[in-house]
């Protein structure tokens, strides 16, 4: 076949092919139905926590920070923003592992002070202190199946390490204690961090 013989069937060919697309289309599409764009996180520490516990534990007056049920965000940051008092933090992340599983991925230093306290209702935890000239850094891990919530707190000098060790101690039984409540580790959910 040669070339000017074969224009005119390709002209045929996509005049069928536009006919054939203008019988499939109709009707007007209807508007799209209304989906979900944001998904309202499973769990959010501050649930659990406010002001006045953090004042009776930590000794400040803060500003709690929830962000909102789709990002929740959990801070105490204390009102005088001048005073150095400590800064208060917690997150959670949905782990199918064990703790002692998870700790293998995050890379502890081997001198590092990590202390196991017993937190009731609460599969495992962990308290890793890091005392500096300058500051005091505490983070708790406690674990609730598949739920493993962390407490961090900053503190600037001058700082009382075992006030705030005790404090981040308690954190861990608060947030443990209303997991356990609510039956948050047992659900296989993603966390919004993992997303």
């Amino acid at each position: 076949m040669s070339r000017r013989s074969a224009v005119p069937l390709q002209v045929a060919g996509i005049a069928v092919l536009g006919v054939l697309l203008a019988a499939c289309g109709g009707e007007k599409v209807g508007p799209k139905p209304d989906l979900p764009t944001t998904k309202t996180a499973l769990w959010n520490p501050c649930d659990g926590l406010d002001v006045a516990f953090v004042k009776q534990q930590y000794g400040v007056a803060s500003t709690k920070h929830a962000g909102s049920p789709e990002k929740p965000e959990c801070r105490f940051t204390p009102q005088d923003e001048k005073s150095g008092d400590p800064v208060v933090t917690a997150n959670y992340i949905l782990f199918p592992g064990t703790l002692d599983d998870a700790w293998q991925t995050m890379g502890q230093r081997e001198d590092a002070d990590v202390r196991r306290p017993r937190i009731a209702d609460a599969d495992d935890a962990r308290i890793v202190v890091n005392a500096t000239k300058k500051q005091l850094y505490v983070t708790g891990f406690v674990q609730n199946g598949v739920l493993i919530q962390q407490v961090d707190v900053v503190d600037p000098k001058p700082y009382d390490e075992a006030r705030i060790v005790r404090a981040v101690e308690q954190t861990l039984t608060v947030l443990s204690r209303a997991a356990d409540q609510k039956d948050v580790g047992k659900s296989p959910e993603p966390s919004p961090s993992a997303s």
